[in-house]
């Protein structure tokens, strides 16, 4: 097996990242510090220990590919919102913690908010109930105990612990007034 592991034919030559919308190859690569002569063959324990590190990284699994190649799978944190902080635009993820992703790579299509997690906890509830509204909604603030969602139309009121039924009671009544020709 050394033998194997020293020869230059199972080097590492390449990382393979799956998985990951805002990490990028070079990023991961850099964090693992995979060195030059490392092989396929080494202990991955020490670098999946580095992956599962990443900020903003919830899974991470680290495999080989034989005859040079690493691959790393990651599951990040699904981002819901964008805030402002010092003049940038940054991503929330649904407990309202900031997320070191890049928020243009990919564009994010995503809500104003507010840095509190009641907002980002509606608007992850919202975008797993309702797609549709949640693609409509242009920013989500807090006003006392109360969650309030900017839309096209005007304004929604949510409690702060809302629940998916809820969420989907609104739709429906929307839906049914929108049919009749009725604003709300």
């Amino acid at each position: 097996f050394r033998l194997v592991r020293s020869l230059s034919f199972f080097e590492v030559r390449r990382l393979e990242l799956v998985g990951g919308r805002y990490l990028t190859p070079a990023g991961v690569a850099r964090t693992l510090g995979v060195r030059p002569g490392t092989s396929v063959f080494d202990d991955l324990g020490p670098l999946e220990k580095k992956a599962r590190a990443i900020p903003g990284v919830l899974q991470a699994t680290v495999s080989r590919r034989i005859p040079g190649t690493i691959r790393v799978t990651v599951r990040e944190a699904e981002p819901v919102a964008l805030a402002e902080r010092s003049g940038r635009l940054v991503l929330l993820d649904a407990s309202g913690q900031l997320l070191p992703f890049d928020p243009t790579r990919p564009a994010a299509d995503l809500p104003l908010a507010d840095v509190d997690p009641a907002v980002t906890g509606v608007l992850a509830l919202l975008r797993d109930t309702d797609p549709e509204l949640f693609a409509r909604v242009e920013r989500g603030t807090k006003i006392r105990q109360d969650v309030v969602l900017d839309v096209a139309a005007g304004r929604i009121l949510f409690r702060a612990g809302v629940s998916s039924a809820e969420i989907r009671d609104l739709s429906l009544v929307a839906d049914e007034l929108a049919r009749k020709g009725r604003s709300w």
